[in-house]
């Protein structure tokens, strides 16, 4: 059985799989140290969360939105999104190729049994996305518009933070759930040091600008 998931027509879902066992090890370490992997992928996620729509609305928009709406990208945590991704595309490659080897004794390029997983997990993760988006706990909506943790207070956590070297910070949004970012001072000859407060002043494409807290 060990050779089936290691074979080369298998390579994409082993490596798929791998990912998925990579990131649940790296969130467990993280959440260790203080550091959640999860905050940090929808700090850089290109894709804004919703969370005060109506989640069995029609998506009405065109293009990449559509796109994004019916996949539940936007609804859920990048990371979770992700997991959930990889995990149904590894399974329906992994079922894919087992049945065909079962039924024809035929191996297919690994091309193949992808086309067939990637579309199968696209329809899985968004079968699995929707009620999931429902059940999240709703101060996980905290992933909200990141507009939002202006003026909110954060403490740096690891490093030591300058204009060109952000460093990491912890917040506590409306929802009173914490949420990790990337910080920099706004001005070129100030620094933060590890367990100073800031407050964030502006969203940049990278990090947050942020000012000494002075309570």
């Amino acid at each position: 059985m060990f050779e089936f998931f290691v074979a080369d027509f298998n390579t994409p879902f082993a490596i798929a799989l791998g990912s998925v066992l990579i990131l649940g090890l790296f969130e467990g370490l993280g959440l260790l140290v203080g550091l959640s992997i999860m905050s940090l992928f929808d700090q850089f996620s290109p894709f804004e969360m919703e969370v005060d729509v109506e989640l069995d609305a029609t998506v009405t928009s065109g293009g990449l939105t559509s796109v994004v709406g019916w996949l539940y990208l936007n609804k859920l945590p990048l990371l979770v999104w992700l997991v959930l991704f990889l995990s149904t595309f590894a399974i329906a490659g992994y079922s894919f190729n087992y049945l065909n080897l079962n039924w024809f004794t035929l191996a297919l390029p690994s091309f193949v049994a992808s086309i067939f997983a990637i579309f199968t997990a696209m329809f899985m993760t968004r079968l699995i996305g929707k009620p999931l988006a429902k059940l999240m706990p709703k101060n996980e909506t905290s992933a909200v518009s990141a507009n939002s943790f202006t003026g909110l207070v954060a403490k740096i956590t690891i490093g030591k933070a300058t204009q060109h070297s952000p460093a990491e910070a912890v917040l506590t949004d409306q929802f009173n759930q914490k949420h990790y970012v990337l910080v920099a001072p706004e001005t070129s000859d100030e620094t933060f040091e590890q367990s100073q407060q800031v407050v964030l002043v502006e969203k940049r494409e990278k990090c947050w600008l942020a000012v000494k807290f002075n309570a």
